[in-house]
């Protein structure tokens, strides 16, 4: 688990599927019931999700993400290095 306040990659990333999803649900506009059928989430995990609480770990928010029709996709890279 992230260190309480520190913004690691992975909480960055976890951020960002957070709000996609909630995206979706929000223009889909159904239930919080309905939505954690549609995700395999129960609706109290739903609201917390609404709630921006971050308690999915990485792997079951691209799980979920792609429930909802995102295709997920890691690119990674080395840093710029001067020389």
């Amino acid at each position: 688990s992230d260190a309480v306040g520190a913004k690691t990659p992975s909480s960055t990333m976890r951020q960002l599927l957070r709000a996609k999803i909630r995206d979706r649900i929000d223009i889909q506009q159904i239930t919080q019931a309905d939505a954690g059928a549609m995700l395999g989430l129960t609706p109290a995990q739903v609201s917390r999700l609404m709630r921006d609480e971050d308690i999915f770990t990485l792997d079951r928010l691209v799980d979920v993400a792609a429930r909802v029709g995102f295709s997920t996709r890691l690119h990674v890279t080395r840093p710029y290095q001067r020389g």
